[in-house]
């Protein structure tokens, strides 16, 4: 499952950072804005997803699984570790079709409509299942430092998303509506981008 990770990590931050490039070319050559799905507007936040969450979040899923296993000297859940790698694989295709043809809720960082929130918190709950998995069966008697980050990661960040990402959906569409609005969307919204 690391070594999967670490592949999909690598493979999603050489897109995500080609079309960096691109938004960064259209910014001094505006003629570059080729097409409404290609704009400026609606690649930045592909750019910005695909760095965070399949750059460094594929990156980061597979340290919490490398280090894991290795301080607990006890394996993962080979079922919990496939559903998780390829839920998060999923979600990020879903991402980069969706963002481009401005399906969005137009929040930084938070732009992924409703049903894709959904599947980031059911493959959450996946991988926390799996980490605390490997907990459950350990050998080792002690709990190193690194793996209390890793709880508090696991559940802070559970948080962090499913409170910014509370919304009320359109069900004839794929458009939602935060729950918050004015400074307290603000405040929610940025509690939320400064720690994604």
């Amino acid at each position: 499952i690391v070594r999967r990770f670490i592949l999909a990590s690598v493979s999603w931050a050489a897109v995500g950072m080609l079309v960096g490039v691109l938004a960064a070319l259209q910014l001094a050559f505006p003629e570059l804005n080729l097409a409404p799905w290609l704009s400026f507007g609606r690649i930045r936040p592909l750019h910005t997803n695909a760095v965070i969450f399949a750059f460094v979040g594929n990156m980061m899923f597979a340290g919490v699984y490398y280090s894991t296993q290795r301080l607990c000297k006890a394996r993962t859940h080979d079922l919990f570790s496939k559903i998780h790698f390829w839920g998060w694989q999923l979600i990020i295709v879903a991402a980069a079709l969706t963002l481009p043809l401005g399906i969005s809720q137009s929040k930084e960082y938070a732009e992924l409509e409703w049903p894709i929130d959904i599947a980031v918190a059911l493959v959450w709950v996946v991988f926390a299942i799996n980490f605390f998995y490997v907990l459950a069966k350990r050998r080792e008697k002690h709990l190193y430092v690194a793996i209390w980050f890793y709880i508090s990661t696991i559940v802070t960040v559970a948080v962090l998303y499913i409170v910014n990402n509370l919304a009320l959906p359109i069900f004839s569409g794929l458009k939602s509506y935060s729950l918050y609005s004015g400074a307290q969307d603000a405040l929610v919204q940025w509690w939320y981008g400064h720690n994604a």
